[in-house]
C-alpha cells in the first residue's frame, strides 16, 4: 500500500501526499458527547502534499491553518537549499505552497535548533528504543518540559474566533506520531474523553503510518546512535497504547494534569481554556 492509498474509514482522510491525516474527534467524552468534528486534524510531515491534497484540504476539508511543530534540522533536511540556510527559504516555500491554496501556515516548532542538535537527537532516540514504557514516557516529559510555547499557540488559535467561524486546523510534526500525538491527547483530555479513549486514538497512527513503517525504519537504522538496532527501532516507530497511557499518568503526576499544563507551561488563561473547551465538545 502506497502513501497514497485511501484508508477505509473516519477518521483518516485521504489527502494526496500526506501520511496519517485524520481528524481528532474519533473518541467520544466521558459524558458520551462528541468532539467536534472537522476543527482539528494531526498528520505527518505534509511537505509534499500534492496538488489534489492541497484542493482536498482547503476545499473539502475547510482547513485554514496549519501548525508545524518540527525543529529547523527537520525542515533543512526536507527541503532546505544548503548548509548555509537558516531557513528562511525552505519556510517560505511552505507558506507560499499553502497560502496559494488559502492557507495560513504557522511554525511553531517544539524544539529550538539549540534543542535538536545531533547529540540531543541521540539522547531521545535512544529513550524511544527502550523496551517497556519507561523509555517512551522518558522522551514524551522531554517534549512536554518544551511544548508549551508551540502547544499553547494551537491552543489560543482554537479557542478564537478563526476557529469558532468554522475554519479548521491541522497540526503535524515529522510522523504525525509523537509531538502531534502529546498535543492531541491535551486537547482531547481537555473535552472530557477517557485516557483509555486518548490512548486508543493515538494507536490509530500505527495505522496511518503503515505505508511508511519501512522506510522509517530503513532510515533510522542508518543513525549512528542507534548502532543498528532493529527491535528497538521498530519499538521506537511504534504507537503502543500502553506507552501513551503511562506517559499520561506522567503528565498528572509531573505536571499537575491537562489543565494545569494548559495554563502553566502553554500560557493559556482561564477564559481561553474555557472557550477552548467549549470548542472542542462542539
Amino acid at each position: 500500500m502506497s502513501d497514497l492509498d485511501p484508508l477505509l474509514s473516519p477518521p483518516f482522510a485521504t489527502v494526496a501526499g500526506i501520511a496519517n491525516f485524520r481528524d481528532i474527534a474519533s473518541p467520544r467524552t466521558r459524558d458520551n458527547r462528541l468532539i467536534t468534528p472537522r476543527l482539528a486534524w494531526r498528520c505527518a510531515d505534509p511537505s509534499r502534499v500534492q496538488p489534489e491534497g492541497l484542493t482536498t484540504m482547503s476545499q473539502e476539508l475547510g482547513i485554514k491553518t496549519l501548525f508545524d511543530l518540527r525543529s529547523l534540522p527537520e525542515i533543512l533536511r526536507d527541503g532546505g537549499s544548503g548548509p548555509d540556510d537558516n531557513g528562511a527559504s525552505a519556510n517560505a516555500a511552505l507558506d507560499a505552497k499553502f497560502g496559494e491554496h488559502g492557507m495560513t501556515r504557522r511554525w511553531t516548532p517544539v524544539f529550538a535548533a539549540s534543542d535538536y542538535g545531533p547529540e540531543q537527537i541521540a539522547l531521545r532516540y535512544k529513550a524511544y528504543t527502550r523496551s517497556g514504557t519507561e523509555g517512551f514516557v522518558a522522551a514524551y516529559r522531554d517534549i512536554l518540559t518544551h511544548a508549551g510555547p508551540a502547544f499553547g499557540e494551537v491552543g489560543r488559535w482554537l479557542a478564537s474566533e478563526e476557529a469558532m467561524e468554522g475554519q479548521g486546523c491541522v497540526f503535524h510534526c515529522t510522523a504525525g506520531k509523537d509531538r502531534t500525538g502529546l498535543l492531541a491527547a491535551l486537547l482531547l483530555l481537555l473535552a472530557g474523553v477517557e485516557n483509555e479513549a486518548v490512548a486508543e486514538e493515538y494507536a490509530l497512527t500505527d495505522v496511518g503510518l503503515a505505508s511508511l513503517r519501512e522506510g522509517f525504519v530503513e532510515r533510522l537504522m542508518r543513525h549512528p546512535s542507534l548502532n543498528g538496532d532493529e527491535v528497538g527501532v521498530r519499538n521506537m516507530v511504534s504507537s503502543k497504547r500502553e506507552n501513551m497511557l503511562a506517559s499520561l499518568e506522567m503528565l498528572k503526576q509531573e505536571f499537575g494534569g491537562c489543565e494545569v499544563y494548559l495554563i502553566e507551561r502553554c500560557g493559556l488563561t482561564e477564559e481561553e481554556l474555557a472557550r477552548l473547551r467549549d470548542r472542542l465538545r462542539g
